[in-house]
Protein backbone atom coordinates (compact mmCIF):
# COMPACT_ATOMS: atom_id res chain seq x y z
CA UNK A 1 0.00 0.00 0.00
CA UNK A 2 1.36 3.37 -0.76
CA UNK A 3 -0.15 6.68 0.18
CA UNK A 4 0.45 9.86 -1.82
CA UNK A 5 1.09 13.42 1.25
CA UNK A 6 -0.12 16.71 -0.95
CA UNK A 7 0.74 19.59 0.97
CA UNK A 8 -1.06 22.36 -0.81
CA UNK A 9 0.43 25.46 0.86
CA UNK A 10 2.32 27.90 -1.34
CA UNK A 11 4.75 28.53 1.84
CA UNK A 12 8.21 27.10 1.70
CA UNK A 13 9.28 23.85 3.78
CA UNK A 14 10.79 26.20 6.73
CA UNK A 15 7.53 28.53 7.19
CA UNK A 16 4.77 25.70 5.75
CA UNK A 17 2.73 24.24 9.06
CA UNK A 18 1.08 22.37 6.30
CA UNK A 19 3.76 20.26 5.22
CA UNK A 20 4.66 18.98 8.88
CA UNK A 21 1.39 18.17 9.82
CA UNK A 22 1.09 15.90 6.37
CA UNK A 23 4.50 14.21 7.81
CA UNK A 24 3.21 13.01 10.57
CA UNK A 25 0.10 11.93 9.39
CA UNK A 26 2.05 9.76 6.93
CA UNK A 27 4.99 8.60 9.15
CA UNK A 28 1.72 7.03 11.61
CA UNK A 29 0.22 5.00 8.31
CA UNK A 30 2.74 2.29 8.27
CA UNK A 31 2.63 2.33 4.58
CA UNK A 32 5.36 3.06 2.35
CA UNK A 33 4.38 7.09 1.36
CA UNK A 34 5.60 10.12 -0.35
CA UNK A 35 5.10 13.64 -0.08
CA UNK A 36 4.62 16.14 -2.67
CA UNK A 37 5.08 20.16 -1.43
CA UNK A 38 2.85 22.17 -3.66
CA UNK A 39 5.36 24.98 -2.88
CA UNK A 40 7.04 26.62 -6.24
CA UNK A 41 4.78 24.66 -8.49
CA UNK A 42 3.11 25.52 -11.81
CA UNK A 43 0.02 24.23 -12.03
CA UNK A 44 -3.02 26.25 -13.75
CA UNK A 45 -7.03 24.82 -13.22
CA UNK A 46 -9.20 23.21 -15.63
CA UNK A 47 -9.12 24.97 -18.43
CA UNK A 48 -12.28 23.23 -19.21
CA UNK A 49 -10.76 22.10 -23.12
CA UNK A 50 -12.26 18.22 -22.63
CA UNK A 51 -9.06 17.17 -24.48
CA UNK A 52 -8.85 14.55 -21.40
CA UNK A 53 -12.28 13.01 -22.23
CA UNK A 54 -10.97 10.32 -24.84
CA UNK A 55 -7.99 8.50 -22.76
CA UNK A 56 -8.67 10.32 -18.97
CA UNK A 57 -5.11 11.95 -19.36
CA UNK A 58 -5.16 16.12 -19.14
CA UNK A 59 -2.85 17.60 -21.72
CA UNK A 60 -2.38 20.93 -19.71
CA UNK A 61 1.78 21.12 -19.65
CA UNK A 62 2.83 22.01 -16.18
CA UNK A 63 3.56 20.55 -13.71
CA UNK A 64 0.87 18.47 -12.34
CA UNK A 65 1.35 16.85 -15.45
CA UNK A 66 4.65 15.14 -13.69
CA UNK A 67 2.22 13.88 -10.66
CA UNK A 68 -0.32 12.57 -12.44
CA UNK A 69 0.87 8.67 -11.95
CA UNK A 70 1.91 9.26 -8.68
CA UNK A 71 -1.68 9.76 -8.16
CA UNK A 72 -3.14 6.88 -10.13
CA UNK A 73 -0.84 4.55 -8.33
CA UNK A 74 -1.03 5.51 -4.66
CA UNK A 75 -3.98 3.41 -2.80
CA UNK A 76 -4.90 6.64 -0.06
CA UNK A 77 -3.83 10.36 -0.37
CA UNK A 78 -3.45 13.05 2.74
CA UNK A 79 -4.97 16.66 1.42
CA UNK A 80 -3.63 19.68 3.00
CA UNK A 81 -4.65 23.15 2.63
CA UNK A 82 -4.87 26.41 3.73
CA UNK A 83 -7.89 29.28 4.27
CA UNK A 84 -7.38 32.20 2.07
CA UNK A 85 -10.21 34.59 2.20
CA UNK A 86 -12.27 31.66 3.62
CA UNK A 87 -12.12 29.29 0.98
CA UNK A 88 -9.28 26.68 -0.21
CA UNK A 89 -5.89 28.34 -1.10
CA UNK A 90 -5.24 28.80 -5.13
CA UNK A 91 -3.00 26.26 -6.04
CA UNK A 92 -4.32 23.41 -4.11
CA UNK A 93 -7.42 24.48 -5.46
CA UNK A 94 -5.97 24.58 -9.22
CA UNK A 95 -4.75 20.73 -8.19
CA UNK A 96 -7.71 19.15 -7.52
CA UNK A 97 -9.55 20.66 -10.27
CA UNK A 98 -7.35 19.00 -12.32
CA UNK A 99 -8.14 15.85 -11.24
CA UNK A 100 -11.21 16.13 -13.28
CA UNK A 101 -9.22 13.90 -16.03
CA UNK A 102 -9.85 10.93 -13.95
CA UNK A 103 -13.60 10.85 -14.31
CA UNK A 104 -14.78 10.36 -17.84
CA UNK A 105 -16.63 7.70 -19.33
CA UNK A 106 -17.18 5.92 -15.88
CA UNK A 107 -13.38 5.87 -15.31
CA UNK A 108 -12.60 4.05 -11.99
CA UNK A 109 -9.47 5.57 -11.38
CA UNK A 110 -9.76 6.90 -8.27
CA UNK A 111 -12.95 5.10 -6.96
CA UNK A 112 -12.62 3.71 -3.42
CA UNK A 113 -9.86 5.05 -2.43
CA UNK A 114 -9.14 6.29 0.70
CA UNK A 115 -8.44 9.90 2.10
CA UNK A 116 -7.66 12.21 4.97
CA UNK A 117 -7.57 15.90 4.73
CA UNK A 118 -5.72 18.34 6.18
CA UNK A 119 -7.00 22.31 6.38
CA UNK A 120 -5.04 25.22 8.70
CA UNK A 121 -5.82 28.94 9.50
CA UNK A 122 -4.64 32.00 10.64
CA UNK A 123 -7.63 32.26 12.10
CA UNK A 124 -10.23 29.77 11.51
CA UNK A 125 -8.91 26.35 9.84
CA UNK A 126 -12.80 25.20 8.75
CA UNK A 127 -14.04 26.24 5.28
CA UNK A 128 -10.88 24.44 3.56
CA UNK A 129 -12.10 21.23 4.74
CA UNK A 130 -15.71 21.46 3.22
CA UNK A 131 -13.74 22.30 -0.12
CA UNK A 132 -11.81 19.33 0.26
CA UNK A 133 -14.15 16.68 1.43
CA UNK A 134 -16.56 17.97 -2.03
CA UNK A 135 -13.32 17.40 -4.10
CA UNK A 136 -12.86 13.68 -2.86
CA UNK A 137 -16.42 12.77 -2.98
CA UNK A 138 -16.91 13.80 -6.52
CA UNK A 139 -14.11 11.30 -7.36
CA UNK A 140 -15.34 8.82 -5.30
CA UNK A 141 -12.91 8.84 -2.52
CA UNK A 142 -14.04 8.16 1.42
CA UNK A 143 -12.41 10.55 3.50
CA UNK A 144 -11.91 8.82 6.90
CA UNK A 145 -10.95 11.83 8.51
CA UNK A 146 -10.19 15.37 8.87
CA UNK A 147 -7.12 17.38 10.58
CA UNK A 148 -8.00 21.21 11.59
CA UNK A 149 -5.21 23.37 13.30
CA UNK A 150 -4.34 27.16 13.52
CA UNK A 151 -1.15 28.11 11.79
CA UNK A 152 0.60 31.81 11.38
CA UNK A 153 -0.80 34.25 9.38
CA UNK A 154 1.05 35.92 6.63
CA UNK A 155 1.04 38.94 8.69
CA UNK A 156 3.83 37.38 11.19
CA UNK A 157 6.80 37.52 7.79
CA UNK A 158 5.58 40.56 5.92
CA UNK A 159 7.35 43.21 8.44
CA UNK A 160 4.10 45.31 8.78
CA UNK A 161 2.12 42.32 10.95
CA UNK A 162 2.38 44.31 14.92
CA UNK A 163 1.23 47.73 13.20
CA UNK A 164 -1.35 47.26 10.25
CA UNK A 165 -4.40 47.53 11.27
CA UNK A 166 -6.19 45.48 8.63
CA UNK A 167 -4.21 42.50 9.53
CA UNK A 168 -4.77 39.15 10.74
CA UNK A 169 -2.08 39.39 13.59
CA UNK A 170 -3.44 42.68 14.48
CA UNK A 171 -6.73 41.89 14.99
CA UNK A 172 -6.24 38.85 16.66
CA UNK A 173 -3.40 39.35 19.33
CA UNK A 174 -3.96 43.15 19.76
CA UNK A 175 -1.61 46.20 18.98
CA UNK A 176 0.96 44.67 22.01
CA UNK A 177 1.56 41.25 20.60
CA UNK A 178 5.64 41.35 18.93
CA UNK A 179 6.06 38.89 16.23
CA UNK A 180 8.78 37.05 17.13
CA UNK A 181 9.98 33.12 16.58
CA UNK A 182 8.12 32.38 19.91
CA UNK A 183 5.08 33.79 19.21
CA UNK A 184 4.51 32.66 16.02
CA UNK A 185 1.73 30.12 15.66
CA UNK A 186 3.74 26.52 15.51
CA UNK A 187 1.32 23.60 14.62
CA UNK A 188 3.96 21.25 15.71
CA UNK A 189 3.53 22.71 19.29
CA UNK A 190 0.12 21.91 19.48
CA UNK A 191 -0.58 18.65 21.17
CA UNK A 192 -4.01 18.75 20.21
CA UNK A 193 -3.34 18.72 16.20
CA UNK A 194 -0.42 17.17 16.38
CA UNK A 195 -2.12 14.16 18.17
CA UNK A 196 -5.21 14.28 15.74
CA UNK A 197 -2.38 14.33 12.96
CA UNK A 198 -0.99 10.92 14.63
CA UNK A 199 -4.12 9.34 15.36
CA UNK A 200 -5.35 10.04 11.91
CA UNK A 201 -2.30 8.36 9.95
CA UNK A 202 -2.99 5.30 12.10
CA UNK A 203 -6.44 5.38 11.66
CA UNK A 204 -5.65 5.70 7.45
CA UNK A 205 -3.23 2.60 7.86
CA UNK A 206 -5.15 0.58 9.94
CA UNK A 207 -8.11 0.87 7.55
CA UNK A 208 -6.23 0.14 4.38
CA UNK A 209 -4.57 -2.94 5.64
CA UNK A 210 -8.09 -4.07 6.85
CA UNK A 211 -9.54 -7.53 5.84
CA UNK A 212 -12.81 -5.81 5.42
CA UNK A 213 -11.73 -2.88 3.03
CA UNK A 214 -12.04 -3.02 -1.12
CA UNK A 215 -12.32 -0.74 -2.99
CA UNK A 216 -15.72 -1.98 -5.02
CA UNK A 217 -17.49 -1.44 -1.71
CA UNK A 218 -16.09 2.02 -0.14
CA UNK A 219 -17.02 3.25 -3.73
CA UNK A 220 -20.39 1.98 -3.15
CA UNK A 221 -20.38 3.74 -0.02
CA UNK A 222 -19.14 6.81 -1.68
CA UNK A 223 -21.62 6.68 -4.19
CA UNK A 224 -24.75 6.72 -1.51
CA UNK A 225 -23.10 9.32 0.19
CA UNK A 226 -22.80 11.41 -2.98
CA UNK A 227 -26.89 10.78 -3.93
CA UNK A 228 -27.70 11.97 -0.20
CA UNK A 229 -25.54 15.24 -0.97
CA UNK A 230 -27.42 15.60 -3.98
CA UNK A 231 -30.21 15.16 -2.44
CA UNK A 232 -29.42 17.82 0.16
CA UNK A 233 -29.35 20.91 -2.56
Amino acid sequence: MKILGISGSPRTEARSGSIKVVEKILENTGCEYELISLHGKNIGGCIGCMACADDNICKVDDDLKTMRDKIVEADAYVLSGVNYFNTLNAVMHSFLERWYQFRHREADILWGKLAVTVSLGGMNPSPPTEVLNTFCLANMIKVIDNVEGIGAFGCCYCGYGETCKVGGHYNVYGPDSPITPETIPDVTKDEKVMLAAEQAGKKLGEQLRSADYSRQKTAFEVMEAMKAHHEKQ
